[in-house]
């Protein structure tokens, strides 16, 4: 149950990602974004209040990674599942190379997307609870959908939202990613519900929205606790590429 919207501009070195993540109500609060690691990488990330894991974050080494659940696979009850959110984690710290992850390495995980973004490319590892798959992508918008009740009709809805309301005539900079990132995600298109981005239903609804700009000398995070079109305005963080130390 989550919103992801991926943006790269190669020629002017831009990278950007924006994401709701939809969650249970019974689900804990998580963290504010913090630095994590002990080196020699870094990185930047919201953690999880249940498990210590995560969802989104980027490290020094200018990588982005998120994860979405994937409903779509048949779903296989499992004994001790490990938080999915650990896998982000270790990958975003660099203990965890997802290009030599193995099918029987992930038998306790419940099926994901696990998704890098660098200037380059998207890949997008698909376990379904059996196989995995990488899917590479390198367009400059892609957007990303997964829903409980709706399954892949949200991925369908959310893209055909994004290309026919959001999509921008002229390739944004940083500062004009962020407000389209916004905009989308705080979005109730077609209708305030389980298809819109900024989701809503009894038992779940979007509970953050977290965006990541990285430029050529700067890295900009904000981050919105609680539903985007109903909360405060969000933290917002300018960090140096080098250490993730806060400018101004």
């Amino acid at each position: 149950m989550c919103t992801a919207i991926i943006y790269r501009n190669k020629e002017k070195k831009i990278l950007g990602l924006g994401f709701n993540r939809d969650e249970s109500v019974k689900r804990k609060p998580s963290t504010l974004p913090q630095k994590i690691g002990n080196g020699p990488v870094y990185a930047i990330s919201p953690l999880d209040g249940d498990y210590g894991g995560t969802w989104i974050g980027v490290n020094s080494s200018q990588e982005i990674f998120c994860l979405l659940n994937f409903y779509e696979a048949t779903l296989k009850l499992l004994r001790n599942p490990t938080s999915r959110g650990l896998l982000v984690r270790s990958c975003l710290l660099n203990e965890v190379n997802p290009d030599q992850l193995k099918e029987e390495e992930l038998v306790n995980f419940y099926p994901f997307k696990l998704v890098r973004i660098t200037l380059e490319k998207t890949d997008v590892f698909v376990w379904d609870g059996k196989a995995l798959v990488v899917k590479t992508d390198q367009e400059t918008f892609q957007v990303m959908g997964s829903s409980f009740t709706q399954g892949p009709k949200a991925q369908v809805s959310r893209e055909a939202v994004f290309k026919e309301h959001f999509l921008p005539r002229n390739l944004p900079d940083a500062e004009e990613f962020l407000l389209l990132s916004k905009n989308f995600l705080t979005s109730h298109i077609p209708e305030k519900g389980a298809l819109s981005s900024c989701m809503h239903r009894r038992d779940a609804h979007t509970v953050s929205k977290t965006e990541l700009v990285l430029t050529e000398k700067l890295l900009t995070v904000t981050y919105q606790d609680g539903q985007p079109c109903e909360s405060p305005e969000p933290t917002i963080l300018n960090l140096t590429l080098t250490d993730f130390s806060v400018i101004g």
